[in-house]
């Protein structure tokens, strides 16, 4: 094997594993976009859940003899 062959052949070895860590960096990605939705999905149900929470409290409030 000739220096261009083997150069060739490094060459499209490269360009495999780059092909590969850009997928890779795709699904992280994509895994990132997820985590972040979720975790403000999470914020908005806490944030309804002391909305509640301070409705009950407002009611029992006025419930409580003085």
């Amino acid at each position: 094997m000739d220096q261009q062959s083997h150069l060739r052949d490094e060459l499209a070895s490269i360009r495999a594993d780059l092909a590969e860590r850009e997928h890779r960096i795709r699904r992280f990605e994509a895994q990132i976009i997820e985590a972040n939705q979720s975790r403000q999905d999470t914020g908005k149900r806490i944030d309804e859940l002391i909305s509640q929470l301070d409705q009950l409290d407002a009611q029992l409030a006025t419930l409580e003899p003085e």
